[in-house]
């Protein structure tokens, strides 16, 4: 049939398909005041900074004679612009006269140089993202680079006050609630006379939790099963079956791949690829599906490489743990890389693990939260300390003494014996190399021409004949070839004595020698003030007793990132816990406690129940011992987890954004379970793991210079986490659907509906491959005696739920239409090929399945 027909018919099928029940929304998202956390990162890291070092010297309340009217140092000020208009007009980046001045397109500002193309960029995308601003008004001077700030005292700051196991409510007549968790959140919707919904149906909470768990729906059998036994046993044994599978940790690594700004390339405008990047993706999926305690979990991504292990894979792995700390975007075009590096550093630990912004401390004394610049300073000592190894060398060394020069660089060993030893077999190794070389140089073009078999030959055969110089040259070549072979044996020799090289990965090891860090003047590397010793938050240390001991413990031989990991993951420090079950939490509920996930500080969100968060930090840490799995395994127990999503209009009017939880919000699939569920019900996906990443297979390059990048082209029917994830070419199959940049650290995504997604269902060949194979299982399936049976089978793989009786006719109706019955000239001169029209039919209404809201949707 032709593509341009199909394409109309596909659009009917959608308008039909997407009326047919009444789950075709998501719940709004929330009426949230507060700013856009990327925008406002961007404005403390970059934006005010830069305002403050180039235009606050002519543009603000620190001069007499304001430059063109126009202040700068207020949001309302730029937002009023001067004689030119408004400086910034919030999200429309090519309105802005500011922006237009930074790029030299009509006035040249600042007048003494450009500024970089990665601060332009930057400048472009805060206010394309509407540009938060948090200054409140004109009249005051840029603060000196001494000044005292006006933070808060630590004390007033909720998250970093310590944990007091709070007491559980107690509820009257509760028939609701099956543990502690459920009488939290009774006790509050009792507060505003509210209840909590009902329980989900079977079908629809066996498809939350396959998605919640795996990220794949789940199989008709399964539905059918729990459906006639939904039964408490029953359902604890299909969750423990789940977190069991080895789908749990490539669907909850992707959800930490987002916290930990995992790219498997350098960003900005040289994005060289970083083709070991891999193994930390594949890392973190295998120490989810371990259960690998998330305290220790956190040590080895701050300090694996200093941890003791007697095991060479063990050892191994919690050096490729590192490459946390190195997988960051970074911009290769001069500036300041190795404290940009740092800064990067400082940012993933203390908003992944910490939820806060200390990198807003590098120019200035935060402008919200209780962390001075010298605390910036005393965690970049730590990092400055620290050697970061982007995995360099190749999977293909060109030689013993290239590979032995790797293997050092990348994994000293502690013996120094065993290195000097190394050494001398390395010098051996290479003098050797060279010596068989001259020695093949020496042979006769014509004798080095024939086949190795064939070099050796015997004298004494040759015929009298053979002229005695002859003879006497083939004595002296035999000899040649003796030495040649001996020295050939020995180096053979010296290759079996020498270990294994180590796979390349990204991460860091420690510098040799450890120093403080000077604090640099509104972040000028060529304005250093005082040095600052190495230590930690000093705010959380106030607040919480014995967590400055860690502080006295960094040894001065050492970089302090073993201390660093053993303070934040102390039972002392109330940050830790408090912030990774608020993500569990938001995973599994569509919103955090804390809403702003990567932010609990006082630009944050406060909790919604304050008290439920510190039950459950507390339960992590002294009853779970850290067990991510134990944590999701509990809340999905919950009747909070369980709710249906049944709307009640009294009870949205007391909470339209259901941050009381009094019912299960309606939730968009994410790109990859979506994608991912395209491939599983369509019959393609293979579940298998990825051996490397398509990037590794690329090999070593940069993007837009003559890559070879077909293999990104190639059909790839693997779960969504094993996608290339090059910051500069992210697939248009995760782009589309609000996959998160992957040079920011995004705990939470947006969700949108737009209409590139809706033309992106109509028209990618992928989704149509998808579509075809799924039409094409129903069609070849036996089982399935009619049409009505193949459209039961497609809503029980697509949704979980058999159809209605109007839909069963509806689509019968549809994959009958006049449009796909073929006339004549469309059949093939072999009668014994089949006609494709009624496979085009099928692969429609399986396309418009795919396409559907509810597909989409998780009730």
């Amino acid at each position: 049939m032709h593509r341009c027909v199909l394409r109309h018919v596909v659009v009917l099928a959608c308008l039909v398909i997407s009326h047919q029940n009444d789950s075709g929304a998501a719940d709004a998202p929330a009426n949230s005041k507060m700013p856009d956390p990327i925008g406002l990162e961007i404005f403390e890291k970059v934006v005010r900074p830069t305002l403050v070092k180039h235009c606050y010297e002519c543009h603000s309340d620190a001069t007499d004679d304001v430059g063109g009217d126009l202040w700068l140092d207020s949001a309302d000020a730029m937002r009023s612009g001067g004689i030119s208009g408004p400086a910034i007009i919030p999200g429309r980046p090519g309105a802005s006269t500011l922006l237009s001045a930074l790029e030299y397109r009509d006035a040249e500002m600042p007048p003494d140089g450009q500024l970089p193309p990665e601060t332009i960029a930057s400048f472009r995308k805060w206010i394309a993202r509407g540009a938060p601003d948090p200054r409140k008004s004109t009249g005051k001077a840029p603060a000196k680079p001494d000044a005292k700030s006006a933070f808060p005292a630590a004390s007033e700051l909720w998250s970093i006050q310590p944990i007091v196991a709070p007491d559980i409510p107690v509820i009257q007549d509760d028939q609701w609630s099956r543990s502690d968790v459920d009488r939290f959140i009774l006790a509050a919707l009792g507060e505003r006379a509210m209840s909590p919904n009902r329980d989900a149906s079977p079908e629809v909470l066996i498809r939350r939790l396959s998605f919640d768990l795996l990220g794949l729906p789940p199989s008709p059998d399964l539905v059918a099963s729990f459906t006639a036994d939904p039964s408490e046993t029953h359902y604890a044994k299909i969750v423990d079956t789940m977190l069991g599978s080895k789908e749990f940790g490539r669907r909850w690594a992707r959800h930490w791949l987002d916290v930990v700004r995992y790219g498997e390339s350098a960003g900005s405008s040289r994005d060289v690829l970083m083709i070991h990047a891999w193994r930390y993706r594949d890392y973190v999926i295998d120490a989810l599906n371990r259960d690998l305690p998330y305290d220790q979990f956190v040590i080895e991504q701050i300090a694996g490489d200093l941890l003791d292990s007697t095991d060479a894979q063990e050892r191994e792995r919690q050096r490729i743990a590192t490459g946390m700390l190195a997988i960051g975007s970074k911009s290769l075009n001069g500036g300041n890389l190795t404290h940009d590096i740092v800064d990067d550093q400082i940012d993933v630990v203390s908003k992944a693990f910490l939820g806060l912004t200390v990198s807003c401390a590098r120019c200035h004394d935060h402008k919200f939260d209780p962390i001075p610049t010298a605390d910036y300073y005393a965690l970049s000592g730590i990092f400055q300390s620290t050697e970061t190894l982007y995995g360099g060398g190749t999977n293909r060394p060109t030689g013993l003494a290239d590979q032995l020069k790797v293997y050092l660089s990348l994994d000293p060993l502690p013996d120094a014996k065993t290195r000097k030893d190394l050494d001398q077999l390395q010098k051996k190794a290479t003098q050797l190399q060279r010596q068989i070389a001259a020695s093949k140089r020496q042979l006769p073009n014509r004798i080095r021409a024939v086949p190795e078999e064939y070099r050796n030959v015997d004298p004494k055969s040759l015929p009298d004949t053979v002229d005695r110089k002859t003879a006497t040259a083939v004595r002296q070549l035999n000899a040649a070839r003796k030495i040649l072979k001996q020295r050939q044996d020995e180096l053979a020799s010296i290759e079996a004595s020498i270990p294994e090289p180590p796979r390349f990965f990204i991460g860091v090891r420690e510098k040799g020698k450890a120093n403080d860090a000077a604090i640099l003047i509104r972040g000028e590397k060529n304005q250093r003030g005082d040095v600052v010793p190495r230590s930690f938050l000093s705010a959380v240390n106030q607040c919480n007793a014995n967590l400055d001991k860690f502080d006295a413990q960094i040894s001065k031989a050492e970089s302090g990132r073993r201390e660093l990991a053993q303070w934040v993951v102390a039972s002392e420090n109330p940050l830790t816990s408090r912030v990774i079950v608020n993500r569990i939490w938001q995973h599994l509920m569509g919103r955090g406690i804390v809403e702003t996930v990567d932010n609990f500080g006082v630009s944050g969100s406060p909790p919604s129940h304050p008290a439920l968060l510190d039950h459950l930090a507390h339960t992590m840490v002294h009853q779970h011992h850290w067990s991510l799995k134990s944590m999701v395994r509990t809340l999905v127990h919950t009747s909070t987890y369980r709710q249906s999503s049944e709307f009640d209009p009294t009870d949205y009017q007391a909470d339209p954004d259901n941050r009381l939880r009094w019912r299960m919000s309606r939730r968009q699939l994410e790109a990859e379970p979506f994608r991912d569920a395209m491939l599983s019900v369509s019959g393609l996906i293979d579940v298998s793991p990825l051996d490397q990443s398509l990037v590794a297979r690329i090999g070593e390059g940069e993007v837009g210079r003559n890559l070879n990048t077909r293999v990104l082209e190639e059909p790839f029917n693997r779960r969504s986490i094993y996608l290339p994830i090059i910051r500069g070419l992210v697939p248009e199959s995760l782009k589309i659907f609000d996959f998160p940049e992957p040079s920011n650290i995004q705990g939470m995504r947006s969700a949108n509906t737009t209409p590139t997604q809706s033309l992106y269902l109509m028209n990618s060949p992928d989704v149509i491959r998808m579509a075809r194979s799924f039409a094409s299982n129903l069609l070849n399936d036996s089982s399935l005696a009619d049409d009505q049976a193949r459209i039961t089978q497609a809503y029980r793989l697509c949704f979980a739920r058999s159809p209605s009786g109007d839909e069963i006719q509806r689509a019968i109706q549809f994959i009958k239409l006049p449009t796909f019955i073929p006339d004549d000239t469309s059949r093939s001169d072999d009668s014994s090929k089949p006609i494709d029209a009624r496979l085009d039919a099928w692969t429609v209404y399986c396309q418009t399945l795919l396409a559907s809201a509810e597909f989409r949707l998780v009730n």
